[in-house]
């Protein structure tokens, strides 16, 4: 990767049971929002961090996830959503009460890359 800052990247979560998480890259920092408790955190990464980032994405093979994981027996519990492209990498996928297995080491990596953050699916 010639360069560590995503074209896009943009990640959601959120539960049937009113909480939503959204982190965003805007003017190459990321924008974290969380609706309960009511958080937002803008910080820019430094290289070194999004380089550990895009290693771990790799490792965890996010780049292979299906469109879709969905889970039709359930009608409530929650749906989350992965957007991210940089350079030749393009990633979207997304999920209602189902996800890819490793989805919670995708999510620590993100909190690694974004401390003090809060993502959490029911």
């Amino acid at each position: 990767m010639s360069t560590s800052i995503p074209d896009q990247f943009r990640i959601t979560l959120s539960s049937f049971y009113g909480r939503s998480y959204t982190v965003l890259i805007r003017d190459g920092k990321l924008h974290y929002h969380s609706n309960r408790p009511e958080k937002m955190i803008k910080r820019r990464p430094a290289d070194e961090d999004w380089q550990k980032f895009w290693k771990k994405t790799v490792s965890l093979k996010i780049w292979l996830w299906e469109k879709e994981y969905l889970d039709k027996s359930t009608s409530d519990g929650s749906n989350w959503s992965v957007n991210i492209e940089i350079g030749s990498l393009k990633l979207k996928s997304y999920g209602s009460n189902k996800k890819p297995e490793n989805f919670s080491e995708f999510l620590d990596a993100l909190r690694e890359l974004l401390p003090g953050i809060e993502l959490m699916l029911n």
